[in-house]
């Protein structure tokens, strides 16, 4: 790896890490938006506005992308429609602890589907950095008596759309100008996710209040368009195995913010959690410290 792939590296990988931030702020906002909107409702309604704000931003990369740009983005928001439905079929049927630790193992499965894929062997690093994010997750979801139910199975699924979703992105974002990937799958999904929530939900009342509409922007503008538009291309620079494991971030920030704000309380267990997950991020980045320090050798 040459300096400036090392740098290209840490920048994508940075860029990730402040993704995670905002994520991680958008859940609070989410939370509450539940409580005035249907699952599929605030979903589509949110990757409308999002799509709608990059088809007017972008709208001459959209009029010039190629077959290829329109194919792969129809697949990836094909697939990220999937992923927001078994979200709330996962959340109805289960509990949000058990659906952040059964989801979260997405991180451990990436490395192996680019080995099984590409036979491309996940180095120890980022083997490793997989597994001690998974544990940390797993403290941060445990509470005493949990137990798994049949409904915990969209969970599972779920946890391999979104270990796909990384992989898909990282493919697709090396071949197709990530602002139109950006644009277009999204636009997508937003039209699937429209269609079904028409078919299975009732029309929702679009008078939410100041507060409400201002979370929905947030999470619309700033954990959507522009999260998306640098995961796009980040991944064009960084390994999916990084992404995944940065991206996890999210669950401590979350987390964080809801202590923040009083809507959960400070728990030690959290933050043990919190803290395992933020050592596999620093696992995996050691990784690239260490290639850098033998090239420089």
């Amino acid at each position: 790896m040459n300096p400036s792939s090392r740098r290209a590296v840490l920048a994508a990988d940075l860029s990730l890490f402040l993704v995670a931030v905002v994520w991680g702020a958008g859940f609070p906002f989410c939370a509450h938006l539940l409580e005035v909107l249907s699952p599929l409702w605030m979903v589509a309604l949110r990757l409308s506005l999002s799509a709608l704000f990059l088809l007017v931003l972008f709208r001459r990369r959209v009029r010039e992308a190629d077959r290829e740009a329109w194919r792969g983005s129809l697949a990836l928001g094909a697939l990220m429609t999937g992923v927001f439905v078994l979200l709330a079929l996962g959340l109805a049927a289960s509990s949000p602890g058990k659906q952040a630790f059964i989801s979260g193992t997405y991180v451990v499965q990436v490395p192996f589907l680019l080995w099984l894929l590409y036979r491309r062997r996940p180095s120890l690093f980022a083997f490793g950095g997989a597994l001690v994010v998974s544990l940390g997750l797993g403290i941060m979801a445990f509470t005493p008596g949990m137990r798994f139910v049949a409904g915990d199975l969209y969970n599972a699924v779920l946890a391999l759309g979104c270990a796909c979703q990384v992989l898909a992105i990282g493919w697709l974002a090396r071949r197709i100008d990530p602002l139109t990937l950006t644009t277009l799958h999204l636009a997508f999904a937003a039209l699937f996710l429209t269609v079904l929530a028409l078919l299975l939900e009732p029309l929702p009342s679009l008078a939410l209040g100041a507060v409400a509409w201002g979370e929905l922007l947030f999470v619309s503008l700033g954990g959507t368009v522009v999260a998306f538009l640098v995961q796009c291309t980040a991944q064009r620079f960084t390994p999916e195995s990084h992404a995944a494991v940065i991206m996890s971030l999210e669950s401590p920030f979350g987390y964080l913010i809801a202590v923040w704000l009083g809507l959960d309380p400070w728990s030690p267990r959290a933050v043990l959690g919190g803290l395992l997950i933020l050592g596999g991020v620093l696992l995996t980045e050691w990784e690239t410290f260490l290639r850098r320090e033998a090239e420089a050798a």
